[in-house]
């Protein structure tokens, strides 16, 4: 077993996630007709809520290797090769793997959690951020303190990196904050409970891990189950016989509507 964590350990996953950006760019057909290509995103692995409600879990990793144009692949190889070789020789290649399915699926679960059943959203910028939440973890143990980091300039820098993209995606409305952050939260935590060495038998470090693992399956029967989203309701109204339930879940439907989208309210008559 050993050895095949070695032989894996040498595997370059930054280089390979980039070829599957570049070979899902072009199997996309990212050059070609705007409709088309947007099809084929679909196909091959857009992430919207109502698809991964829809029995497709997978999509909540595929859409972290497509991307929406050619200004978007770019920046986010750039950002792969700037981050991804030195994170990738401090944790091994294996725990870098997991780090980076890790913050995908951290970025895809804040999507389902927050927008809207139809919104897709692509790109591996939320795994992008959870390899730069991986950073500031591994900062955050190195020193005589959690903060003493701080003490540094680069470091210092680095934080100010990641505010500055956070504020640009705030106010690009094309770009997905919420996967921004729900990966950055999902890479620092991995890493600051997870990829650590040492002290893994900590009565506290282990209350944590269980306490961020119920979290995350939580929030994963959240996104797959929504029990109190609107499309998942008139589905399971749709599929039930019995109309008593049937418009029991109607009435819950139209409450789960976002507050723009309710029919308005009827004024009482008067008798």
């Amino acid at each position: 077993m050993n050895n095949v964590l070695a032989e894996a350990d040498e595997i370059p996953v930054t280089l390979v996630v980039a070829l599957a950006y570049g070979t899902l760019a072009v199997v996309t057909n990212m050059f070609g007709p705007g409709e088309e290509f947007v099809q084929n995103l679909h196909t091959f692995g857009w992430l919207t809520p109502g698809l991964a409600t829809d029995g497709q879990a997978w999509r909540l990793l595929s859409h972290a290797f497509l991307h929406g144009g050619i200004v978007h692949l770019v920046f986010n190889l750039t950002s792969l090769f700037a981050l991804g070789p030195a994170l990738e020789r401090s944790l091994g290649s294996v725990r870098f793997a997991l780090l980076y399915v890790l913050s995908a699926l951290g970025g895809g679960l804040a999507v389902c959690v927050c927008y809207e059943p139809g919104q897709p959203v692509v790109g591996g910028s939320g795994a992008l951020f959870g390899m730069m939440g991986a950073v500031v973890a591994m900062n955050m143990r190195s020193g005589r303190h959690a903060f003493a980091f701080l003490d540094f300039e680069g470091p210092r820098r680095f934080l100010g990196t990641i505010v500055l993209n956070l504020v640009l995606g705030f106010a690009l409305t094309f770009v997905s904050n919420t996967a921004h952050i729900g990966g950055l939260l999902a890479g620092f935590v991995v890493t600051f409970l997870w990829l650590r060495p040492g002290d893994g038998n900590s009565p506290l470090l282990k209350r944590w891990r269980l306490a961020t693992t119920a979290l995350f399956a939580g929030l994963l029967f959240a996104s797959l189950v929504p029990v109190t989203r609107f499309d998942w309701l008139l589905q399971q109204a749709d599929a039930t016989a019995d109309m008593q339930q049937r418009e029991a879940l109607l009435r819950a439907a139209v409450r789960a509507l976002p507050p723009s989208l309710r029919p308005a309210e009827q004024p009482p008559r008067k008798r």
